[in-house]
């Protein structure tokens, strides 16, 4: 969701509480999901296993569809060329050397050699897909999954499969329905700590009216309250960032979440600079949080401290 950013110190308590209600579902559009049917149906693998965690990822591609899932060169906005950012994350790819070279090979690339930019992009192009597919271990050589494919030609709902995958490729179908779209959350993990005059409190335990610390427009910590909050559950597969800063101060939160200055916390690297003190880490951790939380705060910004850091709100704000 696109934030926009406007006085908020205007804003009566009646049209703030209004708000409050109005953004229960901000951070990303609903996706519908009801619970799914049992299907319980095999399919057999390939040949030529046994196959690593980063194969089964592409099986499950090829045997379920194409996999319809939140984008990181389109969400919470574009981001430009793809080709760009294929050049750029290149490095990123080469650390995941199993899912790179098992790509690789199904392109006839080789990883070894100088690979060029339109080789680049065609390995992003599965390699995004492919990462943010979660498997979960729960038994020598079997692996849990939750795969979303995408809708038919002309269709709105696409298929939700959960089940099993062994080492050889053998997929078990154990539940599936159709479901609405993807939800994307750009919102703060639970347990994230915000900056309050009490003291550091869970962003998922604030409450409208609730005190807290804002930052007005020459960067000055001041007392304010919370005039909203939004919470929204992430898909099974949801990742969120951790980054930490050189001053000590760390926060988790989800890629497309903004700091204060309008930067996306997935677009951070290790030495840019955070409110004047270096990243030292940019870490990319599942979230098994269930729901993501924003809040927006009184005052001149709407801005709030999360772990000491200054971050903007996704959640739209009416006049």
């Amino acid at each position: 969701m696109h934030k926009t950013r406007r006085p908020l110190a205007r804003i009566a308590p009646v049209v703030a509480a209004a708000l409050a209600a109005l953004v229960l579902v901000a951070c990303s559009a609903a996706g519908r999901t009801p619970s799914p049917t049992p299907v319980p149906t095999i399919l057999p693998g390939p040949t030529g296993g046994p196959f690593g965690v980063a194969e089964l990822r592409l099986v499950l591609i090829d045997e379920l569809g194409p996999r319809w899932y939140c984008d990181p060169d389109e969400y919470p906005v574009p981001r430009g060329p793809e080709q760009e950012r294929a050049i750029e994350a290149w490095s990123e790819m080469q650390a995941e050397n199993e899912l790179l070279r098992a790509i690789a090979k199904r392109l006839s690339i080789d990883p070894d050699s100088e690979v060029t930019d339109a080789q680049k992009l065609a390995i992003y192009q599965q390699w995004k897909v492919a990462v943010s597919l979660e498997l979960q271990l729960v038994g020598d050589g079997l692996y849990r999954f939750d795969y979303l494919a995408r809708p038919a030609p002309g269709g709105t709902e696409g298929k939700r499969t959960a089940g099993l995958i062994n080492d050889a490729g053998a997929i078990t179908k154990e539940q599936e329905a159709a479901v609405g779209e993807p939800m994307c959350p750009i919102c703060l993990a639970r347990g994230t700590l915000i900056d309050t005059p009490n003291g550091p409190v869970a962003v998922e335990r604030l409450r409208v009216g609730d005190p807290m610390w804002t930052v007005d427009r020459q960067g000055r910590h001041v007392a304010g309250t919370v005039i909203a909050r939004g919470s929204t559950r992430a898909p099974q597969d949801h990742a969120v960032i951790r980054l930490q800063l050189e001053d000590g101060r760390a926060v988790t939160a989800s890629p497309g979440h903004p700091l204060a200055d309008d930067r996306l916390i997935g677009d951070l690297r290790v030495g840019d600079l955070v409110d004047g003190s270096p990243l030292t880490g940019v870490t990319r951790v599942p979230y098994p949080g269930g729901e993501t939380f924003d809040l927006v705060a009184s005052g001149e910004t709407g801005f709030y401290l999360a772990g000491g850091i200054p971050l903007g709100s996704t959640i739209d704000q009416a006049d």
